[in-house]
């Protein structure tokens, strides 16, 4: 192979990887923001929390992006084990450790929602090993290179 046909098979390479990429950016942007959206607007969250939403969309749409750029690689599931942590701190953080209080009117009301933090904590953390199990599978088989 000469050094042209080189250069032009790691770009069509790089350029199906990208495009796969932007692919999965977007159909994750459009499930996880558009068609929400659509069907329950962003003004009948409680105050407060439309930022808390894009930034989860944000955190969301970047891994499916990095994740699919780094597919066929290791990094791919330190991407994923890196998503699953960061989706837990901030599960934690957008719950306020699971106990939300607000005040309406004339009422305080709290809603204890650590058992549906610990079922997000618990999802992620299976996510998390098994980004760690895949990890594993996939230096296995990988082949030895033969040493001289």
């Amino acid at each position: 192979m000469t050094e042209t046909e080189k250069t032009g098979a790691l770009l069509k390479k790089v350029a199906s990887r990208v495009l796969r990429a932007a692919l999965a950016g977007f159909i994750t942007f459009l499930l996880v923001y558009f068609l929400p959206t659509l069907l329950y607007p962003l003004e009948a969250l409680p105050p407060g929390y439309e930022p808390l939403f894009d930034v989860f969309v944000a955190i969301v749409v970047f891994f499916a992006v990095v994740i699919e750029l780094s597919s066929g690689t290791i990094l791919k599931y330190a991407f994923s084990a890196a998503r699953a942590l960061i989706l837990i701190m901030y599960f934690v953080y957008a719950l306020h450790g699971g106990v939300i209080t607000t005040e309406m009117e004339m009422a305080h009301v709290m809603v204890d929602l650590r058992g549906f933090l610990a079922m997000l904590v618990f999802l992620n953390l299976l996510g998390l090993a098994k980004s760690v199990l895949e990890a594993i599978d996939f230096l296995s088989e990988k082949e030895e290179q033969p040493t001289v």
